[in-house]
């Protein structure tokens, strides 16, 4: 009955015309089935031989044409005067009343539910569901993830408005999925045979199991909070307003922060910290500013929330601007980071346990394992967990026992190359790409006349001005862009791509203070000028290694990826994307931000800090000898016993663990799955996927 009643309720919400149809349709049908069984048990002169399929279809004809009475009186002289009363009665009932009194009564009744059904002003009977307070450019893309989860998942979002627009846009967008994960899926069976082409795409094709429902009212309404049931959720989402939406038409940006947010939190974190709610829900509030922040905290310390409701502040520019840093200093980290962020393929899920030794662990684990690899100990809220990187949580769970093959490998001490990057434009996160620059220097530098990493800043003169890069000891130059004659640039950039040694990274941001009719707009136009200009350099510098130069492109709209993947060596990070995805994740599992945060940052406060994350090294330089062919179980155990025993031995102890590999033509493999049935085979020039410290060394 709950189950039918969860059912039934979401029908309400998202097809209210359709149910009322049913309702008619049923009213109808006992209506005539009770008027033909009256006729029928009458058996008066003029019904003997009238059975009750008879009396039923003369009762329809007599209440869709009066005249049709006479199929049952045949001449009123001699029939009964019971029979007659009864057919006029069933006329009178089903054309007048019925057609007329009762279907405009209850039209206006059914009007009204219906707008009450649209405005939200329904209770919905849902558990274990996920509740998005407030619309941005994040949203599709937090629902978006949802479609590679392996369970069914309802998504409700509460919104001010523009409830029509964001069903249309959602709708669209799970469908484009769909559309295109399904063709590369089909595109794989071509060749199969006939049966098992029929076993993989059903074992692989993707299909619709999301929920999803809109509803237009007032986020801050305790009644329309408890009516889309967040106390038994299992996460709440409340997103800030989008950058672009408090852009003024001159173009300035208000730093100021969001009480909108913060009043939302109060609201939902009253309701799911009461005695009836689940326990241990999540509600992910999105900060982008220091006000919000510093509220949101004492919020949290003022109430006395126990195990009902963890409450995760998501700084969005803090983490954008990591992640661009990250990515320009490493961009075939893009593809990676997109697949391991998401839920599609690889992704990094937590597990409780008992265990203090991480080392330990990870080696007995691997020893009866083969489905997951074991990347990290976290220890949240007094709890310990282990994060894994595997292709869904019941990976991490399957036991085998591997084979011993006896596989071995010997690395070597590496140490990173001198980058620079040449950073195109400015938006709402450049202070934190800054701040993770700084600190990536501070891990990287033992020597202090040598700076891992050397930047370049191309901007429009006021945007130059106002940061002011030359505070930042890592910043060589700055130079003053023009969208309309952007030529002046072109001597920095050449110069810069063509007579150094260094690799190179171009970073072009995106500016999110545009409006919406004009996102990521100056990003593709920069993109342009720069890759025709790089294409004509090429053609006059003909033995140059164009491999050398990387572009990374910021875009907001998913829409534009194509546009930037029809360029050679361009990566495009889809910003909104990346942190719908991580939202998403950590609705899930809220453990997983601790890693998250781990991941995409740098420790450099203190002497000896570190920070894991995912790293891309060469093979010819991590190992001491080019790994002969493998499976992707036996690369991982060996890599980790050998940067084991050297850590022991030096007392280091900073494990690493290969997550995939990257082939010197650009082909990117992101291990998952059974790792025994993956076969590997590296050459000189290829780089694998790491998962290891970064030892830092401030100075």
């Amino acid at each position: 009955m709950t189950k039918f009643r969860g059912w039934l309720s979401v029908q309400v919400a998202k097809h209210p015309k359709r149910v009322v149809l049913v309702l008619i349709i049923l009213f109808n049908v006992l209506f005539i089935t009770l008027s033909a069984a009256l006729i029928s048990a009458l058996s008066l002169r003029g019904t003997e031989g009238m059975n009750f399929f008879h009396a039923a279809y003369y009762t329809v004809t007599m209440i869709l044409d009066a005249g049709c009475i006479e199929s049952v009186i045949k001449d009123i002289g001699t029939t009964g005067v019971a029979l007659t009363i009864t057919c006029l009665a069933v006329i009178v009932i089903g054309m007048i009343t019925f057609t007329g009194a009762v279907i405009g009564y209850f039209t206006n009744i059914l009007n009204d539910f219906i707008e009450n059904a649209s405005a939200g002003n329904t209770r919905l009977y849902l558990s274990n569901h996920t509740v998005i307070l407030n619309w941005n450019a994040r949203a599709p893309e937090i629902v978006n993830d949802l479609l590679y989860s392996d369970n069914k998942e309802t998504v409700v979002a509460l919104v001010k408005s523009g409830r029509d627009e964001i069903k249309k846009e959602i709708e669209e967008r799970l469908h484009l999925t769909i559309e295109k994960e399904n063709a590369v899926v089909s595109k794989k069976a071509d060749t199969m045979g006939f049966f098992a082409r029929r076993r993989y795409l059903k074992n692989n094709k993707l299909g619709n199991n999301v929920s999803f429902i809109v509803i237009e009212g007032n986020i801050f309404s305790q009644k329309q909070l408890r009516d889309i049931r967040i106390d038994l959720a299992k996460a709440v989402i409340i997103l800030s307003n989008d950058p672009s939406d408090s852009a003024a038409e001159d173009g300035t940006h208000s730093d100021e922060g969001n009480p909108q947010a913060v009043k939302a939190l109060m609201q939902a974190a009253d309701i799911v910290s009461a005695g009836n709610a689940s326990h241990d829900q999540n509600i992910i509030i999105e900060i982008t500013d220091p006000w919000t922040y510093d509220i949101v905290q004492r919020i949290i310390s003022g109430k006395e929330l126990g195990d009902k409701c963890n409450i995760i502040t998501f700084h969005v520019e803090k983490i954008l601007g990591q992640l661009l840093a990250q990515l320009s200093i490493t961009p075939q980290m893009t593809l990676v980071y997109d697949d391991l962020f998401s839920n599609k393929g690889a992704a990094f899920y937590t597990e409780p346990v008992k265990t203090d030794n991480e080392i330990g662990y990870i080696r007995d684990y691997l020893s009866t394992h083969e489905n997951a690899i074991p990347l990290a100990l976290l220890t949240h809220n007094g709890e310990s967990f282990f994060c894994f990187a595997a292709n869904n949580h019941d990976d991490i769970d399957e036991e085998h026992k591997p084979k011993s093959s006896g596989y071995s490998v010997k690395l070597n001490d590496t140490q990173s190359e001198c980058k620079r990057v040449i950073m195109i434009g400015h938006n709402s996160k450049v202070e934190e790409i800054m701040s993770c620059y700084e600190a990536y220097i501070s891990c990287q530098t033992r020597d202090k006349q040598i700076s891992p990493l050397k930047v370049t800043v191309i901007d429009e003169a006021d945007s130059i001005r106002w940061i002011d890069y030359q505070r930042y000891s890592f910043v060589e130059e700055t130079a003053e862009l023009d969208l309309y004659n952007i030529k002046k640039a072109f001597e920095t950039i050449g110069r810069l791509l063509f007579d150094t040694e260094e690799e190179t990274s171009i970073l072009i941001l995106s500016d999110d203070t545009e409006l919406d009719e004009y996102a990521d707009s100056s990003a593709l136009m920069y993109l342009v000028y720069i890759q025709d200009y790089i294409k004509e350099m090429l053609r006059k510098n003909p033995g140059y290694d164009k491999k050398r130069i990387k572009t990374i492109v910021e875009i907001t709209d998913p829409g534009h990826y194509d546009i930037v993947k029809g360029y050679e060596n361009v990566e495009a990070v889809i910003s909104n994307r990346f942190t719908g995805n991580i939202i998403t994740q950590i609705g899930e599992k809220e453990a997983i931000y601790d890693f998250y945060k781990d991941l995409l940052s740098y420790s450099s406060d203190k002497a000896g800090g570190q920070s894991k994350k995912p790293q891309l090294k060469k093979v010819s330089s991590f190992f001491k000898e080019i790994p002969p062919k493998c499976t992707a179980y036996d690369l991982v155990r060996a890599v980790f016993e050998a940067s084991v025993s050297s850590a022991e031995a030096s007392q280091m102890q900073h494990p690493a663990l290969v997550l995939g590999y990257v082939k010197a033509t650009g082909e990117t493999i992101v291990f998952s799955g059974d790792l025994s049935e993956i076969d590997v085979s590296l050459e000189a020039e290829d780089k694998i996927i790491v998962y290891t410290a970064f030892v830092c060394n401030p100075y």
